[in-house]
């Protein structure tokens, strides 16, 4: 094996292991039982293999559909619908399932404040005004909700919620394509990089042949997967 084909392989393992690690923190079909409400759909979703692909054609919807689920104001039913999005959009689940958590007890108020500032911005130009709410008004909002008190009437909660769903469509589109880009040129330098410990391994491969015509040429396992 020479200095090259050495550091590559040395490359290939340590992404290998990156990956290993980022996928411990994911529901897997090992796993998944693990998770609440995730375990009610265990035995269906071990059945279907492309839940579990990493290609760009099931990795990219699961990007999209989980940026702009994470950011709905619908905080409690957000895993159940992501893993039937997985479903109807045959894609990954463990990504679509993980972005998620984007929205969690410590981001929800600022997230949700966020998107809808976003939404009041671009209804604006239309003439559609809402509630001028700062992040303290929002909080008792949510916090009514929550209990279930209902200080506010259905008109004023309706709008509210509209604004917020609009803004946050518009920003998870926007996560969803920087991730999504960001995706793909991973994919790709990985096929790239393939193909390259390919050429390397067959160009060694040919050389050994010339200079060894007697010996029997032992070819070089790359256990290699396109990521497309």
């Amino acid at each position: 094996m020479t200095q090259e084909e050495r550091k590559m392989r040395l490359l290939r393992h340590e992404r290998i292991a990156r990956v290993k690690r980022l996928l411990r923190v994911m529901p897997r079909k090992t796993n998944m039982h693990k998770f609440p409400v995730l375990k009610w759909f265990t035995k269906a979703a071990r059945k279907r293999s492309y839940l579990w692909c990493f290609r760009v054609k099931a990795v990219v919807p699961a990007i999209y559909a989980g940026c702009i689920l994470s950011l709905l104001p619908i905080y409690g039913i957000q895993l159940p619908l992501a893993v039937a999005f997985s479903f109807l959009l045959r894609a990954n689940l463990p990504i679509l399932t993980t972005l998620q958590f984007i929205t969690n007890p410590l981001t929800a108020l600022p997230i949700y404040f966020t998107a809808y500032q976003i939404g009041r911005v671009i209804m604006h130009p239309f003439g559609i005004e809402s509630p001028s709410l700062n992040m303290d008004e929002m909080k008792v909002l949510m916090d009514s909700l929550r209990a279930g008190t209902w200080e506010y009437n259905f008109d004023y909660i309706g709008t509210v919620w509209s604004f917020t769903a609009l803004g946050g469509i518009v920003l998870g589109t926007f996560l969803g394509t920087i991730g999504s880009v960001f995706y793909r040129m991973a994919a790709y330098e990985v096929v790239v990089f393939n193909i390259k410990l390919r050429a390397l391994q067959k160009k060694i491969r040919e050389s050994h042949a010339r200079n060894h015509p007697d010996q029997p040429n032992t070819p070089t396992n790359s256990n290699d997967s396109s990521s497309r």
